[in-house]
């Protein structure tokens, strides 16, 4: 577990900027796509063990929405972001215009918007931190999930679990259109990120 529990002594620091400024790149690209412009009011960085996270979305019986997207190249790991079921209808008013919605099964159409948001937000946020690293991260294609909180992240916890012990979190608030959003973006990088840690001077100065 030496290889693991490692990843816990990186200076931390350099790891919240990094992640700050993949999230603050990801939010651009998500501005983009929705064509309104988005005002982030914070981005709070959590470091919490991989078996709280169902907590921190609610309860692992709370239902969310998520898009799971697994990255690899130079590293590999998992992101998971993550919307309580009111921000992403919100948001999928802004994509597709307003219509009443539940918390019934999502159309394709809906799955597919999600899916893309997802998709711009993990690849916008892994190429700003391949390039303040110099390496190569590849999205995968994003999984849309709705369900329980536990049940979506049992799909990424057994995997997680092999790999390490703590996850990234990275807690956003913002806002479109004047209306008030939050979501959880969490990432679990493996611990080959550490051969990487000559790069982080870099990126902490």
């Amino acid at each position: 577990m030496a290889q693991v529990n490692a990843i816990a002594g990186i200076e931390t620091d350099a790891w919240d900027g990094l992640i700050k400024k993949g999230m603050a790149n990801a939010l651009k690209g998500l501005s983009g796509m929705i064509g309104e412009e988005m005002t982030v009011k914070s981005i709070a960085i959590e470091h919490i063990p991989a078996r709280d996270m169902p907590d921190m979305l609610g309860g692992p019986e709370n239902v969310v929405i998520g898009v799971y997207i697994l990255f690899d190249g130079a590293s590999h790991g998992h992101i998971l972001l993550a919307h309580q079921p009111e921000v992403a209808y919100a948001l999928l008013d802004v994509l597709l215009g307003p219509t009443p919605r539940s918390h019934r099964p999502l159309t394709d159409m809906e799955r597919s918007a999600i899916g893309e948001m997802g998709n711009i937000t993990g690849a916008f946020f892994l190429n700003a931190i391949a390039d303040e690293l110099g390496v190569r991260l590849n999205p995968s294609p994003p999984t849309i999930l709705m369900d329980m909180a536990g049940a979506i992240l049992d799909i990424a916890l057994a995997e997680i679990l092999e790999e390490g012990d703590r996850v990234f979190v990275a807690n956003m608030e913002y806002s479109i259109k004047g209306t008030p959003a939050a979501g959880n973006f969490i990432i679990l990088p493996n611990p080959s990120l550490l051969k990487l840690m000559p790069a982080l001077d870099r990126v902490a100065a």
